[in-house]
């Protein structure tokens, strides 16, 4: 395809905050892929995205990347919440200068949500002052004037139990999209008989994958995808699970609707859950219905509820928005990017970790933690530079390097995220364990 693809933020990812603080919507993991990965895969090309401005160095081409519309070629716009791409198909059977909007509210707006749009250089620049600004809304309407529409409801990401809600669907249709050329059947894998396989015609691996007896592989409720990764003896892993290059799954359960991302450290148990990528949960402790960003480290025994003992349904407070009703009666946590938890931490259900923070000494987590929060019994601000000494060491040791740009993002969410904390260095929290949650002495 000769398009130009270019993803766009829009409202929407405010209600996906704090994950949406340090990456895209279209660089979430769900399933096997990002979304950016999958337009890659399906298109052969790598899209570029407009961003919100702290992130375009990063995840995006610059504040103002008016080259995009140079080209003589129509532009392919695409939501960068979409999860399921089925719907463009739609798009390029249908006259240049269509839309799909979605009317299932999913933005968090009246009117509906711009989900994508194939059209010409020109009417792109009617709104790409919009789109620049995340203006999805505004957008929308510029386009109606001119377009022919497509209402479809195609799965987007809204909220944070999103991810978790459409990832094992996701994982059987990015199926799909893998390369044949670099995945294999298991049976055909020179280490199969290392395996204890069920439904194995549902198995996928990389030629370097390291399998070393025994490993359970249970395809039977859903396909397992294995990248070059190394399995180590006694894991049990039930599909639908995906699990990326450089993984190492020491002894793990990996139970159905999990996806771990590339050069993660999992062990204990895990289920229906999606780690981003170089996160390590090595030891024991359960995690469940949970998302994990990149740069996670979990200590032992560090568990999380997913179920309350009423059996009622979860609730989750984002930002800006207050406590949300998940209308899920399974819900983990979501632990943001660069979030390190101790040994022994418990997480209630529906619990949120935000950006950088740092949580050690305590044994029962509030339920909503701010961004750069430091400490256990006793909470302070976590000082940017040392946050971001850390990360260096720590990204250091998978041999990438912290880059001026990553740590420009940090600075600013930092900055942003300022008013959340509210911690004075000598205040001591006080902290309500049936209701999970921290209040500050003024």
């Amino acid at each position: 395809m000769d398009d130009t693809i270019l993803l766009f933020e829009d409202e929407g990812y405010r209600t996906l905050l704090p994950i949406t603080y340090s990456r895209t919507a279209a660089d979430i993991r769900c399933g096997i892929f990002t979304l950016r990965e999958r337009l890659h895969a399906r298109y052969g090309s790598a899209p570029a995205a407009i961003t919100r401005r702290y992130l375009a160095d990063v995840f995006g081409v610059g504040r103002w990347p008016l080259q995009l519309l140079s080209r003589n070629v129509p532009l392919l716009l695409v939501n960068s919440r979409l999860v399921d791409i089925a719907c463009l198909v739609a798009l390029h059977d249908a006259p240049l200068g269509t839309i799909v909007v979605s009317d299932d509210g999913n933005s968090g707006a009246e009117g509906g949500t711009l989900v994508a749009a194939r059209i010409t250089p020109a009417l792109a620049s009617a709104v790409f002052g919009d789109l620049l600004d995340q203006h999805g809304q505004r957008a929308m309407h510029e386009l109606l004037r001119y377009c022919h529409v497509l209402t479809m409801r195609p799965r987007m990401l809204q909220f944070p139990w999103d991810i978790v809600e459409h990832n094992a669907s996701m994982i059987a249709t990015d199926m799909d999209l893998l390369d044949p050329a670099v995945y294999m059947p298991l049976a055909q894998h020179p280490q199969a008989t290392a395996c204890h396989a069920q439904a194995i015609e549902r198995i996928l691996v990389h030629p370097n994958a390291q399998f070393e007896a025994p490993v359970a592989l249970d395809a039977r409720e859903g396909p397992i995808v294995i990248g070059a990764a190394r399995i180590e003896p006694f894991s049990v892993i039930q599909g639908p699970v995906a699990i990326h290059d450089g993984a190492l799954i020491s002894g793990a359960r990996v139970r159905p609707g999990t996806t771990i991302g590339p050069v993660c450290r999992i062990g204990g148990e895990i289920e229906a859950s999606v780690v981003q990528g170089y996160s390590n949960k090595h030891h024991d402790g359960f995690f469940g219905y949970s998302y994990l960003g990149e740069w996670v480290n979990v200590g032992a025994m560090t568990t999380t509820s997913d179920l309350k003992n009423t059996y009622g349904t979860i609730k989750v407070t984002l930002d800006g928005d207050g406590q949300v009703d998940s209308g899920r009666l399974k819900l983990g946590c979501f632990l943001a990017d660069h979030v390190k938890l101790g040994i022994g931490v418990h997480l209630n259900g529906g619990a949120v970790v935000a950006t950088g923070s740092n949580i050690f000494g305590i044994h029962f987590a509030p339920k909503t933690i701010p961004a750069f929060t430091w400490g256990g019994e006793r909470f302070r601000e976590y000082r940017i530079d040392r946050m971001i000494d850390v990360a260096s060491k720590v990204m250091g040791r998978r041999k990438i390097t912290l880059s001026a740009s990553q740590a420009a993002i940090l600075h600013h969410v930092f900055t942003i995220t300022s008013t959340d904390r509210g911690i004075d260095p000598d205040d001591t929290p006080t902290f309500d364990a049936l209701a999970g949650e921290v209040s500050w002495r003024e």
